[in-house]
């Protein structure tokens, strides 16, 4: 078994089609078939096959067309490092296939990185990237040990820290676009004594600390932090680092280590371009617990103290347990007896999870596929958000074969051993914390309520009246921001632009005075949905431009559109602006918005050749359209003189 194999478990093994497959010149691998062997575990060079495929789809006269049609979304990248980083280019464009993403590479490597950004600055803004990687390992931080003396080892961390700052302010001021830090692993030629774990200023207190400042900055400037030193300690020192080829060239890390370190790039530059996983779906019978509750009665299953098979379901259990708390959605999917199944669920003494952990129970004898289809139909998610946990091999296989968005990891045949191999995975990365991830599967749980009142009052116009809505609507603030962030970032289907703002660059349009924000929550009678919309609009010369509008996807068909749509006519009026415009840039995923401005009442005024489109509504011929939802906001203090409207 190779390095690759035994560290990336959750992938599956290539059959052996799979390895003849990968190797077919580029101009026979179609792009369906690209996609499905981007999701095995493969090592460098065969990485560098899958870029090499993509690189020709991308280069033929169609190809972006045909590229978009497999829904990989191009991405590009800037790769800063002070180590040798090309030989990292093509594995990470072999990776990124795996997450939807068709990368491409700018390369800054070897050297100091605040002189190499100065010197190509020109030529990084040429390449217009989207995101930048500021991927400086233990060899770019000078961490001389002062033992003994706290004072030194504080100043030696914040001198660090300060020249890292620099240079993300410079990335900040020359290029403007989120970034992602790294943390460091120890060199493992480095002192290891265990006493250095007591000594103030030792090499190993320096890195430990010096991880905490980076993982503190990026908080403050709303990066991404892709953790090495995670990566390191689960891999061992001693297989992430290879002395003899940072010797030979300056490798910052191991060479069988990269299909591990482009996975986890590219996961989190997919992260930044709203490419998350939000459910965990569990099977039942051999996942949550040992044994099979219909054939063997629930007395009889293997779950909890007494066994090493018991502990680890029940310890996989904690582990959904701990995500549902961070925001993710549990699901069950199960091919049983409803009664029975429900029965051990509910009342088994050693069960972890509860019946409120879970927002929907699919327990039937249909094909699993199938139920999951109708999981995110229930829940109005895409399948790309679905992570699906099955014990059975050909379970995995038909889902893998049927929707092939889900992520269905490899199991180990040895339960004791599933939960680092999904601890390992890193499925459910985010962009941070807030109320609303907390809460988020209380939303969809909520949301079920919903269905079946609606289901059960018949009329809609009935059903939105008892909801008893209620908006808090108000501009982007700090208490807001990192959950505004978040939903910039994760919301692909209702979002008219898709445009991108990290944190950092929504803290500054708060500060705009020639843009105007909302921020909108929800509340009905069956509990709070969080945020559920987000509005950026431009002060143009004359008109109120809409930069973006995007809304949860969660609160569709509830006529808030429309709400807003009233607060803005409202804000065009104040502005003294004409008319309100906004444009509709399809994407992969937002085909459901493309009639969104014909449906509010706005005249299609242009359509440009690459299918974007742009809308107008004169704002003294717009007439407010009843709502159900009672609103309350909290608006700007300063407010500028009115014009005159007509112009």
């Amino acid at each position: 078994m190779t390095v690759t194999s035994r560290i990336m478990r959750w992938l599956p093994e290539p059959t052996s089609g799979d390895s003849e497959a990968i190797r077919r010149p580029p101009d026979e691998l179609d792009l369906a078939e690209l996609v499905r062997l981007s999701r095995f575990d493969w090592d460098a060079g065969n990485l560098r096959r899958l870029a090499s495929a993509a690189g020709y789809w991308r280069n033929r006269p169609d190809g972006q067309d045909l590229l978009r049609s497999a829904r990989l979304q191009g991405v590009r990248v800037v790769l800063i490092s002070n180590a040798t980083a090309k030989h990292l280019v093509e594995p990470l464009i072999g990776s990124g296939i795996r997450h939807g993403l068709l990368i491409e590479v700018m390369v800054v490597e070897y050297g100091d990185p605040q002189a190499a950004v100065e010197r190509e600055t020109a030529a990084i803004a040429a390449f217009q990237p989207d995101i930048v990687v500021a991927a400086l390992d233990t060899h770019g931080f000078a961490l001389s040990e002062s033992l003994g003396d706290a004072a030194g080892a504080a100043e030696t961390v914040e001198r660090e820290i300060s020249r890292l700052a620099i240079l993300r302010q410079q990335l900040s001021r020359t290029i403007g676009v989120p970034v992602i830090l790294h943390t460091i692993a120890a060199n493992s030629e480095a002192s290891r004594l265990h006493v250095d774990a007591s000594i103030e200023g030792s090499y190993r207190r320096l890195v430990a600390f010096l991880n905490v400042r980076i993982g503190e900055l990026a908080r403050e400037s709303g990066d991404l932090v892709l953790d090495i030193a995670s990566l390191a300690e689960n891999v061992g020192l001693r297989s992430w680092f290879s002395a003899r080829y940072w010797a030979m060239a300056k490798y910052p890390f191991a060479p069988d280590m990269v299909p591990l370190y482009t996975d986890q790039l590219a996961k989190l530059i997919a992260l930044r371009f709203g490419k998350s996983k939000r459910v965990l779906v569990l099977d039942l019978d051999n996942t949550l617990w040992g044994g099979i509750v219909g054939d063997d009665g629930k007395e009889s299953l293997v779950l909890g103290p007494g066994s090493p098979a018991g502990e680890a379901h029940a310890a996989l259990q904690q582990m959904a347990k701990t995500l549902r708390r961070r925001g993710i959605v549990l699901c069950v999917s199960s091919k049983n007896e409803e009664s029975v199944a429900l029965d051990a669920f509910r009342t088994h003494p050693e069960m972890v999870l509860t019946e409120e952990d879970i927002a929907v129970f699919q327990i039937n004898w249909q094909d699993k596929a199938a139920n999951l289809s109708t999981l995110a139909k229930k829940l109005d998610l895409g399948l790309d958000s679905f992570v699906f946990v099955d014990d059975n091999p050909a379970e995995r296989a038909r889902v893998r074969f049927a929707l092939t968005d889900v992520a269905v990891p490899e199991l180990p045949r040895d339960v004791t051993e599933w939960l680092p191999v999904l601890q390992a995975a890193n499925y459910f990365e985010t962009t941070g914390f807030t109320r609303e991830d907390r809460e988020r599967s209380d939303y969809y749980r909520a949301n079920i309520k919903r269905a079946a009142q609606l289901e059960k009052l018949g009329g809609y116009g009935d059903y939105l009246e008892s909801l008893a809505m209620e908006m808090e609507l108000k501009p982007f603030d700090v208490v807001g921001r990192k959950r505004i962030a978040q939903l910039i970032a994760k919301s692909n289907q209702f979002n008219l632009t898709t445009r991108r703002y990290s944190e950092s660059e929504v803290a500054a349009l708060e500060a705009d005075p020639t843009v105007s924000t909302f921020q909108a929550r929800l509340k009905d009678v069956f509990g709070d949905n969080g945020m559920i919309s987000v509005i950026i609009a431009r002060h143009a010369s004359a008109a109120l431009e809409i930069d973006t509008w995007l809304m949860s996807c969660r609160v569709l068909g509830r006529s808030i559109p429309e709400a807003l749509l009233n607060r803005l006519v409202e804000e065009a009026l104040r502005l003294g602006k004409p008319s309100i415009r906004g444009s509709y840039v399809p994407s992969a995923k937002n085909m459901m918005v493309a009639d969104h401005y014909k449906n509010l009442g706005f005249d299609l005024v242009a359509t440009e050749s690459n299918g974007v489109t742009w809308w107008e509504l004169p704002v003294r011929s717009h007439q407010p359209k009843p709502s159900p939802i009672k609103i309350s906001e909290e608006r700007t203090l300063a407010a500028p003189q009115r014009e005159n409207v007509d112009g």
